[in-house]
């Protein structure tokens, strides 16, 4: 008969194994964080953009309104209730609530799934000037030398799929009353 023989076992292997393992495991839960990061930060830059852009429909509309002709210096007072605005305060827009009757809705915008609300904007009439005979002669903007045009600030807001993401863009506007 053939003896057997004992060996004896420190369980080296199975050390080296738990600890090739544990380092495979910390791999993976880094690369996975990672990934996670960059997938938050793709969804917030797309819900910047979807921000900027409703911003600016709102702000191509309230220029529209103004170069319609269906409103009269009349319709500027210094209340505001309809978002229309006879004031030059630069910071007007900052303490708007943009959710109440303060500003006006886009109304003819088809809100998307991923827009949260729909965009606002306010126009505030900020002072009547002239055209300068030096910016007609060299071809900035239109109308005649010494012709009056009214000035308006147009402030657009746009926001993404939430509220905490939010556009504020702002254009002054020269029209011929």
């Amino acid at each position: 008969m053939k003896l057997l023989q004992k060996f004896s076992q420190k369980g080296a292997v199975l050390f080296v194994g738990l600890i090739m393992l544990l380092i495979m495991s910390l791999i993976a839960i880094t690369s996975m964080q990672g990934s996670t990061l960059e997938v938050r930060m793709a969804s917030n830059t797309k819900d910047s953009l979807v921000a900027l852009q409703t911003a600016e429909a709102a702000l191509r509309a309230a220029e529209n309104l103004l170069a319609s002709g269906t409103l009269s210096l009349a319709d500027f007072d210094t209340d505001g209730s309809d978002g229309l605005y006879d004031n030059a305060d630069d910071d007007l827009w900052s303490t708007l609530n943009w959710d109440a009757t303060d500003s006006r809705q886009h109304s003819t915008f088809n809100k998307p799934d991923n827009v949260g609300v729909r965009p606002r904007f306010i126009i505030q009439r900020i002072a009547s000037t002239q055209v300068a005979p030096d910016l007609v002669l060299q071809n900035y903007g239109e109308g005649q030398a010494g012709q009056t045009v009214e000035l308006f600030r147009v402030t657009a807001r746009g926001t993404g799929s939430s509220n905490n993401t939010e556009v504020v863009l702002q254009s002054i506007f020269g029209a011929d009353w």
